[in-house]
């Protein structure tokens, strides 16, 4: 019990130093780490061309094709982010604590350095890397690496697995007495070296939504009623998908989340009926930009927490569309392409 404590001190002490550092956005008190999102970036100049310490190139690869087959997104799906944080790793870097999951591919650990200074690990798979992939201009562990620190209090080491779309992993690292960025590229050299050796790390529960990809799951019509035929399709991550056209867009979301007891996620949100005994949560919104959310409790696991399908149907004021009906309609179509939770 004495321990459970002092875990939890730890990690609300950890928070408050990387709130202070502005390197975690959305703080708040307590320690619901599901809500914090990852460290703000800002952009930086990139240098030569990425080539290793040897001279020799990093792997590129062909449209729609990871550098390395071990990468391919249906594979990072079931990656399990907090099994590359072991335990053997991160004691390279400093002394351990609990890690701790958000959403499907994020994991922290709040941990310490040797000397019992505060250093917050975070690994991300599967990010989208637009930003990343144009700037990178440094090689680790035979991919293409980009490096970005923050005040000299936080790095982001990032690696390219897949160029076109440009998809990769980042491990982000708040330390403020050190170079945060040599325990950020440990980290990483570890992750890679264990997707490459052991593959998948995680076994998805029955009905899962970690296997799905939405820009594939909906069928064309589907697509095509809610975000019109002329339609471009941006996938972001591993668990999310956006079609854009004729000033409105619409965002499918399949993500592992807090399900509050009462599944109220907002004390604004209305019931709507989805069909087959599902019960959706609609939200919509205001503004210069207009929206309607649609989000429905697709199955639980414990401790509150649960996978969520979340459809945003939004568009320019000028755009005479009604959202919540789209949001609802394509909800209603790809509800029976899910796995039976």
């Amino acid at each position: 019990m004495a321990q459970s404590i002092a875990t939890v001190h730890s990690v609300h002490r950890l928070v408050a130093v990387l709130c202070a550092l502005l390197v975690v956005t959305g703080c708040a008190a307590g320690s619901d780490l599901a809500k914090h999102k990852p460290y703000p970036r800002s952009t930086v100049k990139a240098n030569a061309e990425a080539v290793s310490e040897s001279g020799t190139q990093p792997t590129t690869s062909a449209e729609g094709q990871p550098v390395d087959a071990a990468f391919a997104p249906d594979k990072l799906r079931l990656i399990d982010p907090c099994e590359l944080l072991d335990r053997k790793l991160l004691e390279q870097v400093g002394k351990p604590g609990e890690v701790s999951p958000t959403g499907f591919s994020r994991c922290s650990n709040f941990m310490a350095d040797a000397a019992g200074k505060d250093l917050a690990v975070t690994i991300e798979v599967g990010q989208t890397m637009t930003t990343e992939v144009k700037n990178a201009d440094k090689t680790l562990s035979g991919l293409k690496s980009y490096e970005q620190t923050l005040d000299n209090d936080a790095c982001f080491v990032s690696v390219i697995t897949q160029e076109r779309p440009a998809l990769g992993m980042t491990v982000q690292i708040g330390y403020k007495d050190g170079d945060a960025c040599a325990p950020g590229r440990k980290v990483m050299e570890g992750a890679l070296k264990t997707i490459r050796e052991r593959g998948a790390t995680r076994s998805p529960a029955k009905g899962s939504l970690v296997t799905l990809d939405p820009c594939v799951l909906p069928d064309k019509a589907v697509v095509d009623a809610a975000a019109t035929a002329s339609n471009r399709q941006y996938p972001y991550g591993l668990h999310s998908c956006t079609w854009v056209a004729d000033g409105r867009d619409l965002v499918f979301d399949l993500r592992s989340t807090f399900v509050p007891d009462d599944r109220k996620f907002d004390d604004k949100q209305v019931e709507v009926d989805l069909g087959g005994g599902v019960k959706g949560y609609q939200l919509a919104s205001t503004g210069a930009y207009p929206s309607c959310t649609v989000k429905w409790v697709h199955r639980m696991d414990a401790d509150q927490e649960g996978e969520v399908v979340e459809i945003k149907s939004a568009g320019a004021k000028k755009s005479e569309f009604d959202r919540c009906a789209t949001a609802v309609a394509f909800a209603k179509g790809v509800l029976p392409k899910l796995p039976k939770a």
